[in-house]
């Protein structure tokens, strides 16, 4: 799972993207910003990756369970502790994979988020539907150069390739108390391509806001257009997020649940936020048009100030000329010679002057 962090697309469309989280400093209404960084992967990326608390949380509950024997686990310590090694891993990967393809289309991607339910990478692609579904099919991608490389070595290590090289995603415990690892690298190994195709096939579901919906907006934007292809998008996420909430009820799932429930939530307030955002303009914009209307706003409001201070200087020359000329005439004739309105012009000016020196 990922998100485009649309900060930059304030003015130009309401983003209703998850994963959009506000720097580095803890605060307490805004648990987005529960995380801790991991500097090293930044120094190594230019990307910063955090960590939120409630993963770590998420683990150390997974742990404890796997050395209680009264918790009930289906899997002892050391292959919980490899698989969570092993998730950390794959899902870091899945969302650089966003990241890249996002650079290569000419956006930018500077922060993943590691959370309970997967990663949320911040990508800012260009607003066309090229780039969008390039970043979005970077993190399947990621996924398949993984398993190109994992499938066939666990295969050929193992002499097993149906339902465990290539694995059935439903059945990671029975896979691993059915099998005998000599050493802890294979089932690192074996975990790791057990993940990444899990993750794989979950993210092409299609159903917004995972990857497959993400692909399916892009892919239905160039002939319907932005909205239109939003709509339909979050429709079908929400029918996805319920039928994933019954299965998550059917097998006992609490993570399948909790992920249906954040899809079905922001399916709907992106869905709110393409139609307030029509009712604002009174048609469909595409993103490129409500670019060009903020960058005319922004023309008008500068030709505004301009042609503003240009009358204002126009009209001080004007009376700086007319004081000159009541002056001369002073000089020339007598002040009995003003009439009466040059008189309140050479009062308008005297009191004027004296303000500026009064303010001064």
């Amino acid at each position: 799972m990922s998100a485009w962090n649309d900060d930059d697309e304030r003015s130009e469309r309401p983003s209703g993207f998850a994963g959009d989280w506000r720097g580095a400093r803890l605060t307490f209404d805004d648990p987005m910003s529960w995380s801790l960084p991991l500097p090293l992967l930044r120094g190594l990326t230019g990307i910063e990756v955090r960590v939120h608390l409630f993963f770590l949380v998420f683990v150390l509950v997974l742990l404890g369970q796997a050395a209680s024997r009264e918790g009930g686990h289906p899997l002892g310590l050391q292959p919980t502790a490899l698989g969570l090694v092993a998730l950390f891993v794959v899902v870091l990967l899945h969302e650089y994979g966003h990241c890249i393809a996002c650079r290569a289309k000419g956006g930018t991607a500077d922060q993943i988020l590691i959370w309970p339910l997967g990663g949320l990478a911040t990508c800012n692609p260009p607003k066309n539907a090229s780039a969008h579904l390039w970043t979005a099919l970077g993190g399947p991608l990621a996924n398949l150069v993984i398993v190109a490389v994992l499938t066939p070595a666990v295969g050929l290590t193992t002499g097993r390739w149906l339902g465990f090289a290539i694995p059935d995603p439903r059945g990671l415990g029975a896979a691993v108390l059915a099998s005998d690892f000599a050493d802890w690298w294979m089932l690192l190994l074996f975990l790791a391509n057990f993940i990444a195709w899990a993750l794989l096939l979950f993210n092409l579901i299609p159903m917004f806001p995972l990857d497959g919906g993400r692909i399916v907006q892009a892919l239905l934007w160039p002939r319907m257009g932005y909205a239109r292809s939003m709509k339909i998008a979050c429709r079908s996420g929400l029918v996805g997020a319920v039928a994933l909430g019954f299965c998550a009820l059917l097998w006992d799932s609490t993570m399948l649940l909790a992920i249906a429930l954040f899809g079905g939530f922001v399916c709907y307030a992106t869905a709110r936020s393409v139609e307030a955002e029509r009712e604002f303009l009174g048609y469909d914009a595409e993103p490129s048009e409500l670019v060009d209307i903020e960058a005319e706003i922004e023309a008008t409001e500068l030709r505004a100030v301009r042609m503003a201070r240009a009358t204002a200087e126009k009209r001080q020359t004007e009376a700086e000329a007319e004081l000159d000329r009541i002056l001369d005439k002073i000089a020339r004739s007598g002040i009995e010679s003003l009439t009466a309105a040059e008189r309140a012009a050479l009062e308008r000016a005297t009191d004027e002057k004296r303000r500026r020196e009064q303010g001064g």
